[in-house]
């Protein structure tokens, strides 16, 4: 297959980011879904979970959560798990969690499949012969290759996808209150929890089903507000 110079350019364009500008992301967005379009179908297939990492903040989280769905264009997913988790960490100022979403694509969602693309013999040596006249343009490519498990999607967020969630536990004591564990079994507790690996009041993932209660949770919460001003 021929892979024309256009599609260098708006891969590489891609990769290379948007700087948080979501006008820039959706005309790079545009050039690259142009150029996929042409590209064998094989190139838009993905036979596996894909996932995203995403903060998510107040003002969305009515679509997200409560509607099943926000419409982002295209986007960025990867099929590794532990990237994803790693992905910009667990934190960020203003926002109120970081989630983690996991999708089965249909094929009419792929728009392109990195990981599959450096499977293909003619994509790295076309890219190779065009790297020679037009390196500036091949840097973010070769920067990621496939090491990120990138597949670029158009899908919406779903919060019936959510897998995992960001938290923060409450303090330690005001816990114990909660249970009734006497002062002086505190420090015990508190090692016990340590040696576990559960450590309270640092941001940590909740996963599966302590996710899909954290948001089971969140469209009681969505739903009992919505009564209390109807």
């Amino acid at each position: 297959m021929i892979f024309r110079n256009e599609f260098f350019i708006a891969l590489n364009n891609w990769q290379n980011g948007w700087g948080e500008n979501q006008e820039t992301r959706e005309q790079l967005a545009i050039s690259l879904k142009a150029e996929c379009n042409i590209l064998d179908k094989k190139y838009k297939i993905v036979k596996t979970n894909c996932y995203r990492k995403r903060f998510l903040h107040k003002g969305e989280l009515i679509d997200i959560i409560y509607n099943n769905s926000k419409e982002e264009g295209v986007t960025s997913w990867t099929t590794d798990i532990r990237y994803a988790e790693f992905f910009k960490g667990k934190y960020r100022i203003n926002a109120v969690t970081a989630a983690i979403f996991e999708h089965f694509p249909e094929q009419n969602e792929v728009i392109l499949n990195i990981n599959e693309l450096w499977q293909c013999n003619d994509f790295v040596s076309q890219l190779e012969e065009y790297k020679v006249h037009s390196p500036e343009n091949c840097n973010a490519i070769y920067n990621f290759k496939d090491i990120q498990g990138e597949v670029i999607l158009e899908v919406p967020l779903r919060g019936s996808e959510i897998c995992i969630l960001s938290g923060i536990s409450s303090p330690f004591d005001d816990i114990c209150n909660s249970i009734n564990i006497p002062e002086d079994e505190r420090p015990k507790v508190f090692k016990e929890l340590i040696d576990t690996g559960a450590f309270i009041e640092e941001v940590t993932f909740i996963r599966d089903e302590a996710a899909r209660n954290a948001i089971r949770n969140t469209i009681i919460k969505f739903n009992e507000l919505l009564q209390s001003v109807r």
